[in-house]
Formats: structure tokens, C-alpha cells, sequence
């Protein structure tokens, strides 16, 4: 697993911050709060920064990874949908 600083820059007051408190490598934050960190920038992104509206299909895709998939493919299409925004 690599460190924040590889993915966010470290010399940010709040990055430093997050490192300082949870680790380099949020090694002390729990499940929970990554899981709601991940929801809460999600958010902020979209109400934010997205152009476009939602589609009917990607609610309706969401609605049903809430029955069809296991926690590890939500995380895997995560990661991918996230490599996608880049």
C-alpha cells in the first residue's frame, strides 16, 4: 500500500494533517470512517464539480450493487470509476 503523499500532496496542511493523525498510509483510521470519507468526497465531488446530470442507468446500476455485489467488487469498480475521473 503506498503513503497519501503518493496520491495526494503531503505538503498540504490538511493531508499533513490526516497523515499526522491516521498515518501515512491511514493505517489508524477505521473501516467506518474510510468507507464515509470515501462517501463524503464522492458527494462533494459530484454536487460540486461534475458536469452532467446522473443517468436513470447509473442509478439503477447502483441500486442493484446493493444486492448483486460483495464488498471487494464494490471496492474493485470503485477504484475503477475513480481511475476513470482522472
Amino acid at each position: 500500500m503506498k503513503p497519501i503523499g503518493f496520491y495526494a500532496n503531503n505538503q498540504n496542511p490538511l493531508i499533513a494533517d490526516m497523515e499526522e493523525s491516521w498515518g501515512s498510509r491511514f493505517e489508524n483510521l477505521n473501516e467506518a470512517s474510510k468507507a464515509w470519507m470515501i462517501y463524503q468526497l464522492g458527494y462533494q465531488l459530484w454536487f460540486n464539480d461534475a458536469e452532467g446530470q446522473v443517468t436513470d442507468e447509473a442509478e439503477e446500476a447502483i441500486a442493484r450493487a446493493q444486492i448483486e455485489l460483495k464488498p471487494q467488487e464494490k471496492l474493485r469498480l470503485l477504484e475503477a470509476l475513480i481511475n476513470q475521473l482522472k
